[in-house]
């Protein structure tokens, strides 16, 4: 007989370790290149997990409070249909026109750190 596992919500890392991935970012950069928009991605992420932005950086839906986990993985989601283009919708699809899929990638890849994926690194996880 098989045990069905309970279904735990996805948690946000500390507040404290997202503020010292935006310090780090915004004082040296995270991609090899910061001007081709990853680095903006993955800042705009960022501010928005911890509540320093309302509008999420890919999809248009304001939450009216404070972002947690689910939410960030919900985004994180909207960010990987953006960057396959053809299967997402076309806000989502304007957004890479607008900002480019180096910007989506950076949210994408943030959006999975900030809920324990290891889609980035940051210096102290080194």
């Amino acid at each position: 007989m098989s045990t069905a596992q309970e279904w735990t919500p996805p948690q946000l890392r500390p507040e404290h370790e997202l503020t010292a991935m935006i310090e780090h970012v915004t004082a040296n950069g995270y991609s090899s290149n910061k001007h081709d928009g990853y680095d903006k991605g993955l800042l705009a992420a960022l501010h928005w997990a911890v509540g320093r932005t309302e509008q999420p950086p890919v999809s248009k839906t304001q939450l009216g409070r404070p972002v947690n986990g689910t939410d960030a993985k919900r985004e994180q989601y909207r960010a990987y249909e953006a960057m396959k283009g053809g299967i997402a919708e076309p806000e989502l699809r304007e957004v890479v026109q607008e900002k480019g899929g180096r910007y989506v990638t950076g949210v994408e890849n943030t959006l999975a750190w900030a809920i324990g994926g290891d889609a980035l690194w940051a210096p102290w996880e080194t």
